[in-house]
């Protein structure tokens, strides 16, 4: 309670002698046995973040090519890479205090960074949105649900809390593997299960290294890893941490009815465009749907004020390190980070080579033709595309296959 109520002066000081601010609750502990959960140390987050998270890094770094061939892609974009951190600067208060808090690896609150780059307006390609990149169905299956306001995907608390409700899930599937639960959050659980059901069926291993997943997936946990291990020895790759400053983090302020966000810039001075990031789940720049607003906690007393003016505001402002924890379904039980370290880190290049080998020699196939094949029956039958097949047998013509013919053919696992 102690550090709480520095933690609440400190947010005091940061608006300014804000009489509004939010005084300290009783947080009631998440659904796992209290003697299990650490001491939430709220200074040692809010004075310094990344050194907070540098001091808990838990995941251990195998040494291997896959890793070292990502961290020099990292290192060769430093400047971008240096950017995408410094804008995690509202953000990461509030991500790393929540994962603390349940006792996860405060390491995950990297993920924004390889998903968004810590920006809340990103879409990609496959319909996922916000910092967390949530695909519209995981938005279903977690409660968020979209209308033509607001999209909780894109609302940072929200897409947070359902994020790390996601990885906590997943961690549970796999037995506190948080490799494997990274690559699920990355694919799918399904994929990630399909192929561990192929290794099993070849006698190989089912850890992550082993698997033959997609190219992104195979790419995403070592990325992840050589993140990792950049921040643990920034130092050594030349990075600096940022140094945030507490005034910069989110607060929130609950509305009692909508309010544009033009207006809001007016009153407060922040830019439009930052609070459009900020509030990136409003989509047509109105607070309309839940009504609350983020903004800077430098920015807080001032627009306070004038919101209480017009009786727009319905409680004080809110400390996000202080406000109510996220409710944890009993399901989601607590696993120690720990458990799963040990055995990645005696897996050499020699063994990724050799699971490489042996999926590639699984994979691919010599089928001779027979009287009355052709190329659409056979990719058919294969479940490869005629022109795939093509390609693969250096073939121009393709009426000219004839029996005894020898063709290779490269079969997705599983596929047959």
């Amino acid at each position: 309670m102690k550090l709480r109520i520095i933690t609440s002066l400190l947010l005091a000081l940061l608006i300014n002698g804000c009489q509004n601010t939010q005084s300290p609750k009783a947080i009631t502990k998440p659904t796992q046995s209290s003697a299990s959960l650490p001491q939430t140390d709220y200074s040692s987050i809010t004075q310094d973040p990344w050194s907070f998270i540098q001091s808990e890094l838990k995941i251990d770094i195998p040494d291997n090519k896959r890793i070292m061939s990502e961290k020099e892609k990292i290192i060769k974009s430093k400047t971008s890479f240096d950017a995408n951190i410094q804008r995690s600067e509202p953000y990461i208060y509030y991500i790393v205090n929540q994962l603390n808090e349940r006792n996860m690896p405060v390491e995950l609150a990297l993920i924004p960074l390889i998903e968004s780059a810590y920006n809340p307006l990103a879409t990609s390609y496959a319909k996922a949105a916000g910092l967390w990149q949530i695909v519209p169905i995981t938005a279903k299956a977690y409660g968020l649900t979209q209308n033509s306001w607001y999209d909780p995907r894109r609302d940072f608390i929200e897409s947070t809390d359902a994020a790390i409700n996601l990885l906590q899930y997943l961690n549970q599937r796999f037995e506190g593997d948080w490799l494997l639960t990274l690559a699920a959050y990355n694919a799918g659980e399904g994929r990630v299960r399909k192929a561990i059901e192929w290794n099993k069926s070849k006698g190989l291993p089912t850890n992550f290294w082993a698997l033959n997943l997609s190219k992104e997936t195979m790419q995403y946990v070592p990325k992840f890893l050589a993140i990792t291990d950049i921040i643990r020895n920034n130092e050594q790759y030349n990075v600096s941490l940022p140094a945030c400053t507490y005034a910069n983090s989110l607060v929130r302020l609950d509305l009692s009815k909508q309010i544009s966000l033009d207006k809001i810039a007016d009153y407060s001075g922040i830019s439009l465009d930052e609070l459009l990031e900020f509030n990136a789940g409003y989509l047509k720049k109105v607070v309309k749907g839940p009504y609350h607003l983020f903004i800077p906690a430098s920015y807080a007393k001032k627009l306070y004020s004038k919101l209480q003016e017009s009786n727009l505001v319905t409680s004080e402002v809110v400390d996000l390190l202080l406000s109510d924890p996220i409710t944890i379904d009993p399901k989601y039980t607590y696993l120690d980070p720990k458990f799963t370290n040990k055995k990645y880190v005696e897996i050499t290049d020699n063994d990724i080579s050799y699971y490489e080998q042996e999926h590639k020699r699984y994979s691919q196939i010599i089928y001779r033709v027979k009287s009355g094949d052709n190329l659409y029956n056979i990719a058919k039958n294969h479940k490869v595309k005629v022109t795939e097949l093509a390609k693969w047998n250096k073939i121009n013509n393709l009426n000219k296959l004839k029996p005894g013919d020898k063709l290779t053919i490269n079969i997705k696992n599983g596929s047959l």
